[in-house]
């Protein structure tokens, strides 16, 4: 038993001696006390970082006056300042600010060092003339995350006026100097890489003084370097063959323009229709509106009824008349659109066809027999919108989706950006099972003209669900929607005098514009487009300036035809001289680069030919406009689309088009 009984308490622990149990606990406390340390220093670590990340914030979101990592002079010269309203806040809402790119902090360690841009600067005056407050910007500065760049953003002159909105007027100097000038603050806050652009200044244009609506608070600094030449070159050279090898037979320069597909069928009618009426602005309103009625018979499958012939503004009467006085008459679209083409794709009739042929089963009014329809009648108007309504379907205001909302929503061919704004429309079972839909453009109801004028893109006037479906509209377009042959014909005469794509157009719009702030002088239209140009290039000028000495400037330097010089080269070829300004849309089209009139639909016409016929350069330029000959920073100007873009060419009108 004893046995038994020592070998079970010789099995119990053992207690720790009292020298063990000192030795265990001071260890115990020294390792507490290292953990507390360690995380009282983690905390304070990670609070310092958190103060010093915020007051970076604070320093990028509120800079001081003296804003710049680098040196800027503030000069005052004579002159006062009167203060401007405050323009909107560029930065974006829910902008972010921008990281550093691997670009960026090369271009950062150049502008550093000061040495990439020796003396090159720009001045931004509070006046016109380069009088009033001055800011001094070299092109060394860094702007939050943006080297070689200055925002005006929060930002002051000397003394105390607010550079934003109040720049009138700007200078460059120092020798290859390029500033591009943006109206949004990008050097701290994230936008698109084209968004805001203005346009670019070189030293030799001195002085330039600012008349567009947005003022620019963002200038970045570029180089002529030997990349942005050589790159100009290459495209030069691609270009050089056709003014070295000019294609002057006119029957090889109608068959090079005339880009449209055969003639064929006329189409039968059908017993459900779109009828429309005439915009009531000149002639490429008009055509836009023609164009949208067009759409939507197409879009529906339905007969498109012409409204009858009458007095077209500044064809028939209106201001201006070149060469003369207008004579009062009226005007058909047969005689603007080749309606033999339109036929074969469509069926189309008269407005009096159509009373005859269903005046009976719509019980249509009786009165507009004969030739009442044969020429405008007011009546006629007010009846059809009292007969049918009237669709207020402005694109500028809505959007057709085809075939119908949800299926365009639940399809892989949606095009977010061009719903912004607008409204979405659809042709629902009850506009369907209609007889008649009736566009009564600039003839609503209590004289209500906006919502019922179809100006727009007409790319983006119906969003298609079906990929497909969207191609086979372009496609219809530009085969069966153009000019008549004769105007193409007479065109081909004058185009083979200079030879096609062998010289370079203009269109300076000079009168009847409602944007003035687009005019400008010929010295100032050749100083934009001169770097694009070739040395002493023949030039093209379509314009309604009627004082001839108006261009001698660009005669110095440039071999200048106008329509006179070349309407001789078409005797014998009979057209309307209603037609003149269409034929000089073609002749336009055939130039190796055409230059155009910011804001004008008669220019953005021309774009959508020249994209049609294939032509050497079919990107979109304006003569109000600053080239600089650097294909990295012209790229800029190109049109930024959007749902009211209709001053510019959507270039997936021919892109997309996939050829036989």
């Amino acid at each position: 038993g004893d046995t038994w009984n020592m070998r079970i308490r010789s099995r119990r622990p053992q207690k720790p001696s009292r020298s063990v149990q000192r030795r265990f606990l001071s260890t115990r406390r020294s390792l507490l006390r290292c953990t507390t340390l360690r995380i009282l220093l983690f905390v304070f670590g990670v609070a310092t970082v958190g103060i010093l990340v915020f007051l970076g914030y604070l320093l990028v979101r509120f800079p001081p006056n003296s804003e710049s990592t680098s040196s800027t002079l503030n000069v005052r010269v004579s002159g006062g300042g009167r203060r401007l309203p405050k323009l909107p806040d560029s930065r974006p809402t829910g902008g972010v600010e921008l990281a550093d790119s691997n670009a960026t902090r090369e271009s950062r360690k150049g502008a550093e060092s000061g040495q990439d841009f020796p003396d090159q600067k720009i001045f931004v005056y509070s006046e016109l003339d380069c009088k009033g407050d001055a800011r001094e910007i070299p092109a060394y500065h860094i702007e939050g995350k943006c080297a070689k760049c200055f925002d005006a953003c929060a930002k002051k002159y000397s003394t105390g006026l607010e550079i934003q909105g109040n720049v009138k007027s700007m200078k460059v100097v120092g020798q290859d100097a390029v500033v591009s000038t943006w109206a949004t603050c990008k050097g701290t806050w994230n936008y698109p890489e084209e968004s805001g652009y203005i346009n670019s200044i070189l030293p030799e244009d001195g002085c330039v003084n600012q008349n567009v609506k947005w003022q620019p608070v963002h200038f970045k600094f570029h180089m002529k370097d030997d990349v942005s030449v050589l790159k100009q070159a290459n495209e030069r050279k691609k270009e050089k063959e056709y003014v070295e090898n000019p294609i002057k037979d006119p029957k090889e320069v109608l068959k090079r323009i005339s880009y449209f597909g055969e003639g064929g069928v006329a189409k039968q009618s059908t017993d459900k229709y779109i009828t429309f009426l005439k915009d009531c602005g000149g002639f490429n309103n008009i055509r836009m509106g023609f164009e949208y009625a067009v759409l939507m018979a197409w879009v529906t499958g339905r007969t498109l009824v012409l409204p009858p012939p009458e007095g077209w503004y500044l064809i028939d009467f209106g201001p201006i008349k070149r060469g003369g006085a207008y004579k009062r008459g009226v005007t058909k679209f047969s005689e603007f659109f080749d309606m033999e083409h339109l036929r074969a794709g469509m069926p189309v009739i008269t407005a009096k066809e159509f009373y005859e042929k269903e005046k009976g089963r719509l019980d249509l009014k009786e009165g507009f027999e004969g030739d009442v329809l044969s020429t405008e009648s007011k009546t006629w108007k007010a009846y059809l919108f009292q007969k049918f309504g009237g669709q207020a379907w402005s694109p500028l205001k809505r959007v057709v989706m085809d075939p119908s909302i949800a299926t365009y929503k639940a399809s892989n061919n949606q095009k977010p950006a061009m719903t912004v704004g607008r409204t979405p429309v659809e042709f629902d079972e009850e506009l369907k099972s209609k007889a008649v839909i009736h566009f009564p453009s600039c003839h609503g109801p209590n004289g209500d003209q906006g919502i019922y004028r179809f100006l727009g893109q007409i790319s983006n006037s119906v969003l298609f669900a079906d990929k497909h479906r969207e191609t086979a509209f372009k496609s219809f377009w530009k085969n069966h929607i153009h000019y008549p042959k004769e105007v193409f014909t007479a065109a081909a005469h004058m185009i083979a005098k200079m030879g096609l794509f062998a010289y370079s157009a203009l269109h300076v719009r000079r009168n009847d514009l409602q944007y003035k702030e687009v005019f400008q002088n010929a010295q100032a239209t050749l100083r934009n487009v001169e770097n694009l140009l070739f040395p002493g290039e023949v030039l093209y000028i379509a314009t309604d300036e009627t004082n001839s000495a108006f261009f001698d400037a660009i005669r110095e330097k440039h071999k200048v035809f106008q329509w006179k010089d070349v309407v001789n080269e078409a005797k014998g070829i009979q057209y309307s001289e209603k037609v003149i300004n269409i034929i000089e849309q073609t002749i336009c089209a055939g130039g190796r680069r055409f230059f155009g009139t910011q804001k004008s639909t008669f220019t953005s016409y021309i774009f959508r030919m020249r994209g049609y016929m294939s032509v050497p350069d079919t990107k979109q330029y304006w003569h109000n406009i600053r080239y600089t000959g650097m294909p990295d920073v012209d790229k800029f100007a190109q049109p930024i689309l959007g749902p009211n873009t209709y001053m510019q060419e959507d270039p997936s009108m021919w892109e997309d088009i996939v050829e036989d």
